[in-house]
């Protein structure tokens, strides 16, 4: 009985130095009781509050938000990870508060993350202890604490990746890749974020062209080939819900696309205060350079999965770089504005691969050199990732220094600004009182950001200066804020058990309103008790011909045949996925 208890806490070692390594990241807002927000905080909080009241009051509208973004019914999550989303609500009940919430979905970025890269490690012959290291070096790193710092969804696909990369690197040591694995992370990660889902493809590419050459026969190879296309096919049912709804969708209307940033390449890592301190830091740097000349200096050595991780790595870490000619390929493809937006996204495949090669480096060092000088090359190299630490928690208390100024001081409205939130003075509460509330909607009430991404535009906008002058933040702040909290005109927003969600509002005379509902094509208008077919401003503002007095106006998002068929194919998939799971779990012991 000892001897099965003493090999549990050996196996449950990495787990509880990575969960007392993520409590000393959230300790300083877990004392001083703050509520870190960042330029993408609000926007996921209004999903994450929109798929807690689904979930609480059982009224699900999976294509409409009636909950989040003030009551707007315009669509999100379905565009957007929609079982994060879901996920997100579910621990935001679990928690009660915006403060509890955050604080638990920070240690379970932080401690997933550390365990994937610790598992990516083990499968690949890093010894235990140099593969707890590494994924200690992963949790703290740049990707993974954007979503610490700043509430940025990269750093939540970041925690997925490794899991993914797995795989990958399963191709090249065996020549072969377990399908059904593969399907299922690879699904997580397109739930999650497309984006990062997206950037993990082409990572995986090189591995999967290194497995085909290094198969020994064509056997071998055609096994190969067949077990991907299974992953690929699985992959596909097991997430319908998300790209059939996209390309249906973004076919049947004008989308309002992100805010395409002028130049890309301004949006990639640099050696300036920002990027060293956000984006890559010094450490990590040096690191990444140390790991490719070592690779390089023993080329002949190293092993051919070594190789391939090192190169992938570095390929990723040139084209993440600002000085990447961004400038030609965006002349070239004028989509990559608004779709990739930001090159250093690609930094989470070089910080992945480079980070497991290190990890077989160091395994390599300590097992077969005992030359004083190498060791004195590693100790350095330990020591300057430790270092890098410092810089984590010199943003964590930048942050607080932020939290107290927006807890203090709330910032001035300015409509025409895509970064800034807006402090509504209606309810007089603080940062610090709207955060530790039970009642979640205290927070989405008081301070909110305009974020017309997603929705209906009156014609397909392209590149930034369509965008720019359009100005969608400024109208979105007029329509869909400002008038959701008009002194004189009050709207109050309620959501029927069939998912539909009305406004009601009262009016002197009869008169031409625009009300703060989203219309898209699939959406139905009643007003007043009858269906009818109203005009909408360009962002897809709903305007009525209303009458004196009482008025309603209801919209329901009407999915067609062929949708809701997709969604039924999505749910037997899952079924039968974890039927088949169960059973091959069973069958193993």
């Amino acid at each position: 009985m000892m001897e099965k208890v003493k090999q549990f806490l050996k196996w449950l070692t990495p787990f509880i130095i990575f969960l007392v390594l993520a409590l000393l990241v959230v300790s300083i807002p877990i004392i001083k009781k703050q509520t870190f927000l960042g330029s993408d905080s609000i926007f996921h909080f209004n999903r994450f509050y929109d798929a807690a009241m689904q979930l609480k009051t059982h009224k699900i509208s999976y294509f409409q938000t009636n909950y989040g973004f003030l009551g707007t019914g315009r669509m999100l999550s379905t565009l957007y990870g929609p079982v994060a989303a879901y996920a997100g609500g579910f621990l935001l009940l679990v928690a009660g508060t915006w403060f509890k919430f955050e604080i638990l979905t920070d240690l379970i970025v932080l401690i997933v993350s550390a365990l994937g890269m610790y598992k990516l490690c083990r499968v690949n012959n890093v010894d235990k202890y140099p593969a707890i290291f590494i994924g200690f070096i992963y949790m703290y790193s740049s990707m993974v604490m954007q979503w610490v710092t700043a509430q940025q969804f990269t750093g939540v696909g970041a925690m997925i990746v490794p899991f993914v990369m797995i795989y990958a690197t399963q191709m090249v040591r065996k020549n072969d890749v377990s399908f059904f694995g593969f399907a299922f992370v690879m699904s997580l990660l397109i739930q999650t974020h497309l984006m990062s889902a997206m950037i993990t493809m082409i990572g995986i590419l090189p591995f999967f062209v290194v497995g085909l050459v290094k198969a020994v026969d064509k056997k071998q190879r055609v096994k190969m080939l067949l077990h991907t296309i299974y992953a690929a096919l699985i992959t596909l049912v097991l997430t319908i819900n998300v790209w059939y709804n996209l390309i249906y969708i973004s076919a049947t209307n004008h989308l309002l696309p992100v805010y395409p940033v002028p130049e890309v390449r301004t949006y990639g890592y640099n050696f300036n205060v920002q990027s060293l301190v956000n984006i890559m830091k010094p450490t990590e740097f040096i690191l990444f350079i140390f790991v490719l000349y070592f690779v390089i200096r023993r080329f002949k050595q190293v092993d051919i999965l070594t190789k391939t991780t090192a190169f992938t790595g570095f390929f990723f870490l040139v084209i993440s770089w600002s000085h990447f000619p961004w400038g030609v390929l965006q002349y070239l493809i004028p989509q990559l504005s608004y779709t990739l937006q930001f090159p250093k996204r690609f930094l989470v495949i070089a910080f992945v691969c480079l980070l497991v090669t290190f990890g077989r480096i160091l395994t390599y060092e300590i097992k077969n050199n005992t030359h004083k000088s190498n060791y004195a090359v590693v100790v350095t190299i330990l020591l300057l990732i430790i270092g890098s630490a410092g810089l984590d928690f010199y943003a964590i208390h930048q942050r607080s220094v932020n939290y107290v100024s927006l807890n203090t001081k709330h910032h001035k409205n300015n409509k025409n600004d895509n970064s800034i939130y807006y402090y509504m003075k209606r309810h007089h509460r603080t940062l610090q009182k709207d955060t530790q509330s039970h009642k979640l909607s205290n927070l989405l009430e008081d301070i909110i950001k305009a974020t017309p991404d997603y929705v209906p535009s009156y014609k397909q906008i392209k590149g930034h200066s369509e965008y720019d002058k359009l100005n969608p933040y400024k109208l979105y702040y007029q329509q869909y804020i400002e008038k959701n909290h008009n002194k004189k005109l009050h709207f109050k927003h309620v959501v029927r058990k069939d998912g539909s969600l009305t406004v009601r509002f009262k009016l002197r005379k009869a008169q031409k309103i625009q009300v703060p509902l989203a219309k898209y094509a699939q959406t139905q208008v009643t007003v007043n008790g009858t269906v009818k077919n109203v005009k909408t401003t360009k962002i897809g503002a709903i305007i009525v011909s209303a009458k004196k007095g009482k008025n309603t106006v209801n919209v329901k998002y009407v999915t067609s045949f062929t949708t809701r068929l997709m969604m039924v194919f999505t749910w037997i998939g899952w079924i039968l996925f974890g039927i088949f799971a169960i059973t091959k779990i069973k069958r193993n012991k």
